[in-house]
C-alpha cells in the first residue's frame, strides 16, 4: 500500500464519525474527516489517506462509493461501519455498541467488539491500530445479527423512556426513584443465569393476568402480552438457557 499523508479519511459528521473521530484522538490515530458541511473538494481529499471509512447512513453508503470509486486508486480501501450492510464495493467492521450524542472515555472505546465479515479483511488488517476485540461471521447472517442487536438496544430503551414517563405523569415520581432497580437489573443479566424475577419468575398467571387488565387501554398492553408468550414458547421449547 503507498505511503499516503493519512492513514484514514472519516467521511461522515453523524455521531459514529463523531465517536471515531474522538477514539483515533484519544489513542493518537492520523486522520483526516470530511463531509459535505466542510465545502473542500472531495476529489483532492480521497487520494490522500490509505483507508476510506464511510460513516453515513446506511442506504447511502453503496451509491456513495460507486459515485467516487473513479477518484479511488486500487489499494485504497473502502471501509464501513453498518451491521447489516454486505457488498463487495467496501470492507465492513461493525462497532456493537450503541452511541449517545456524549463522546465517550478511552476506557469504553476500547472494550467496543467490532464484528466482521469471515472470508473478507480482518479488523486488525483493517484497524491495526486499534486494541479492540473482534469476531467474524457468516455474511449472509448480517442482516439477522444487525436485527437482534437494534431490538435488544432500542426495544429497552423504549420501554425504560416509557417508564421513567409513567412514573412522571401517573405517580409524580422522579425517573431516578427507579435508577437502582435498572442497575441490578442490569447486575444480573451479567452475572445470573435465570435473571427473571417476580410474576413471570414464578409464573404466577394470576397476577399476570390483572397487570393484562391493567393495561387493556393500554399500546404497551400488546407488547406485555407479546413478551409472555414469547417467555413461554421459549421455557415449553427448552431454548431459554440454551
Amino acid at each position: 500500500m503507498q505511503n499516503r499523508k493519512y492513514p484514514y479519511l472519516i467521511i461522515g459528521n453523524g455521531r459514529l464519525a463523531k465517536h471515531f473521530k474522538h477514539y483515533f484522538d484519544l489513542l493518537g490515530v492520523n486522520y483526516l474527516n470530511w463531509h459535505r458541511q466542510t465545502g473542500e473538494s472531495l476529489d483532492l481529499i480521497l487520494p490522500v489517506a490509505d483507508k476510506l471509512l464511510v460513516l453515513i447512513s446506511d442506504s447511502q453508503i453503496v451509491p456513495f462509493i460507486e459515485d467516487h470509486s473513479s477518484m479511488v486508486k486500487e489499494d485504497q480501501i473502502w471501509i464501513h461501519c453498518s451491521g447489516m450492510l454486505e457488498t463487495e464495493l467496501a470492507e465492513s467492521a461493525h462497532p456493537l455498541m450503541t452511541f449517545s450524542n456524549e463522546l465517550y472515555s478511552i476506557d469504553t472505546y476500547k472494550s467496543i467488539p467490532f464484528i466482521t465479515a469471515k472470508n473478507r479483511l480482518s479488523f486488525i488488517e483493517l484497524f491495526p491500530e486499534l486494541p479492540n476485540d473482534s469476531y467474524s461471521i457468516e455474511s449472509d447472517n448480517k442482516l439477522l445479527y444487525h436485527t437482534w442487536a437494534v431490538m435488544s438496544g432500542n426495544f429497552v430503551s423504549i420501554l425504560w423512556m416509557e417508564y421513567f414517563k409513567v412514573l412522571k405523569d401517573k405517580f409524580g415520581l422522579p425517573p431516578k426513584v427507579a435508577w437502582p432497580y435498572l442497575n441490578q437489573i442490569k447486575e444480573n443479566i451479567f452475572n445470573d443465569t435465570d435473571p427473571l424475577t417476580g410474576p413471570i419468575s414464578r409464573g404466577d398467571f394470576v397476577t399476570i393476568e390483572k397487570h393484562l387488565e391493567m393495561l387493556a387501554d393500554d399500546n404497551f398492553h400488546k407488547v406485555y402480552k407479546a413478551f409472555i408468550e414469547t417467555q413461554n414458547k421459549s421455557k415449553a421449547s427448552g431454548t431459554q438457557d440454551e
